[in-house]
């Protein structure tokens, strides 16, 4: 696998568009609210509204005080018709926009796909669950990754591209950016994203085929260069290089899947002939493992049943093999984590109410046998004794008591499936007994 040094100024300075990593619906319930709780929640929800229509205004001046639209060479738009056995169904449109500029369009984007406090459900289970840290800001995070020293950037709402003042034309890295980018608009046009939004496991899946046969388009537009005029080195992107380094495993991890693994699905299929690629493109893998281990097959598993909770969770979700992948992979041992999440079939997770102010979150994980689950399990203990600094491991089962007073076990429904529990109160905790 390269390294992700390696890919940074390919990745970062064409700050790849990972517009399907984390699309999501919000499922939220107001219906039910009462009193004071259901004032206080209608206000912070039209306060969130109210910010994000603050973005979205934002990047429509950014917009129309840009540069208008790119003229695509002919040239370009054949080569990416040819490659892909496709013809545009319109005009491939690629705008223009100030650097500074790029960083509102693309956070007005994430928060319209997302939807009032999706974004914000998303961050607040992914740190109770071990994704991120207290002091992570999943928005700004997601946003700089796909902004800083970026030429190019796809949105996979609009369908559309933007190149900023950086692009130079007559440049061969950013001539294989807008190759990139042509790729991304006509596989769009072509396999649009389905109208019900599929999940995030899905969605990952989807934007790492897209992705990553856009990557590869890229990769082979270099091939053909160099072979025409010799070796051209990669642009260092330092500031960009800095930024992917102090990011949390996770979301580092999520952006590397397009350009990696994805790329490396995506290249397999187009060696095969574009008569398969299309019909893998028709009906895309619907989740990571799908990504991960082609030859299990595309389907998603059916939903994973969870236990019934007090209140109607604000957000439940899919992790997928490669959210596992990278939940273990941060506890620091890569090889145990690959082998132990090569074995998953299937999970949810749910942010729940907790109290007056607080929330909750249960991960159900189900593995392919008892003994993988057993691995699961003893990594998962490993982390909540640490989480409450413990000198000796958890049992399973057992609650444990973080220094922030949250309330953590590890228990087991059934021999396959393993259940994490993050609570604010005991109460909440004894409810899933």
């Amino acid at each position: 696998m390269p390294s992700p040094k390696t890919l940074l100024p390919l990745l970062l300075g064409g700050a790849a568009g990972l517009g399907g990593i984390l699309q999501g619906l919000h499922w939220r319930s107001s219906s039910n609210a009462a009193g004071i709780a259901g004032l206080e929640t209608q206000l912070r929800i039209a306060t969130e509204e109210n910010e994000m229509l603050k973005r979205e205004n934002a990047s429509l001046r950014s917009l129309a005080q840009g540069g208008g639209e790119l003229a695509v060479p002919r040239e370009a738009v054949d080569r990416a018709e040819k490659e892909f056995g496709l013809r545009f169904l319109s005009n491939p449109v690629v705008h223009r926009i100030a650097s500074e500029e790029l960083r509102d369009r693309v956070a007005a984007s994430l928060e319209s796909r997302f939807g009032p406090a999706g974004i914000d459900d998303r961050q607040e289970a992914w740190r109770l669950i071990g994704w991120l840290g207290a002091d992570d800001d999943l928005l700004a995070q997601l946003t700089v990754v796909r902004a800083v020293g970026a030429r190019g950037w796809f949105d996979d709402v609009t369908g559309e591209a933007w190149v900023t003042d950086r692009f130079d034309p007559e440049a061969i890295p950013d001539q294989a950016a807008l190759v990139r980018l042509l790729a991304r608009i006509l596989l769009h046009q072509h396999f649009p994203p389905p109208p019900a939004y599929p999940g995030d496991d899905a969605a990952r899946a989807r934007e790492a085929l897209h992705q990553g046969a856009a990557s590869g388009s890229e990769a082979r537009f270099y091939a053909l260069s160099a072979r025409a005029i010799g070796f051209m080195p990669m642009k260092q992107n330092n500031e960009a290089e800095q930024i992917f380094n102090s990011l949390p495993g996770f979301i580092q991890g999520l952006t590397m899947f397009p350009v990696v693994e994805g790329k490396g699905f995506a290249d397999t299929l187009h060696v095969q002939g574009n008569e398969g690629f299309h019909k893998v493109l028709r009906n895309p893998p619907q989740t990571t493992r799908a990504i991960l281990l082609p030859a299990e097959g595309p389907a998603a598993p059916p939903l994973l049943e969870l236990p019934a909770a007090p209140e109607e969770p604000y957000l439940t979700e899919s992790a997928g093999q490669l959210g596992l992948r990278l939940w273990l992979e941060a506890l620091g041992d890569a090889g145990a984590a690959l082998e132990i999440s090569s074995c998953w079939k299937n999970d949810r997770y749910a942010l729940l109410p907790d109290g007056e102010a607080s929330t909750a979150v249960i991960w159900d994980v189900e593995l392919d046998s008892s003994a993988a689950a057993d691995r699961f399990q003893t990594a998962a203990l490993a982390f909540i004794s640490a989480r409450a600094g413990l000198e000796t491991q958890a049992a399973a089962g057992t609650g444990v008591t973080t220094s922030d007073g949250r309330q953590l076990r590890v228990s087991r429904p059934s021999p396959p499936r393993v259940r994490f529990l993050n609570t604010a109160t005991a109460e909440l905790m004894r409810k899933f007994d």
